[in-house]
């Protein structure tokens, strides 16, 4: 039987139980009969479950290192790539051959495009023209949980309740 099936069975059984009262002992001995096979069925089948979550866990773990393994050695990759870029721009300015054709590339040293590098002084940020300055307004999730806990009332915002979760050992 599935997990539904045994949710569903078991949820109509227990209505069963509240309408009828089950004052018959015989009544009470059936029910008592289905809601034990059921029972066990669920512990079978949440068994199953857990065996199962259990098994996708572990490979998550492992896919989640192996990802890490692989995008170390891609960021290696893109490193070493860039060193030797770097490298060879060097060459080609120091010698002042800022183009070369190989039987596979063609190469040249160019200036770059788009907006101009910018460096700013982050200690004048402070003292610069609001038109130069852009102001983040951003929620204090810490201190507006605590005013609502506290009994305050603040507009647009209201505590949730905890939701539940599965804890498998």
């Amino acid at each position: 039987m599935s997990l539904y099936g045994i949710t569903t069975t078991l949820s109509h059984i227990l209505d069963r139980i509240m309408e009828s009262g089950a004052d018959s002992p015989e009544v009470q001995a059936e029910l008592d009969a289905t809601l034990d096979g059921l029972d066990n069925a669920l512990e079978e089948k949440a068994d199953d479950y857990c065996g199962l979550i259990r098994e996708l866990e572990v490979r998550a773990d492992a896919r989640v290192a192996e990802a890490k393994r692989i995008r170390a050695l891609a960021d290696a990759d893109a490193n070493l790539a860039q060193r030797l870029k770097d490298r060879l721009k060097g060459a080609m300015e120091t010698t002042g051959r800022l183009k070369l054709n190989t039987e596979r590339f063609s190469l040249s040293v160019a200036q770059n495009g788009g907006k101009q590098p910018l460096e700013i002084d982050h200690t004048a940020v402070a003292v610069m023209d609001d038109a130069l300055v852009v102001l983040k307004r951003e929620p204090n999730k810490d201190a507006i949980r605590a005013a609502l806990e506290a009994g305050e009332q603040v507009p647009g915002c209201a505590l949730l309740p905890r939701g539940t979760s599965l804890r498998v050992r």
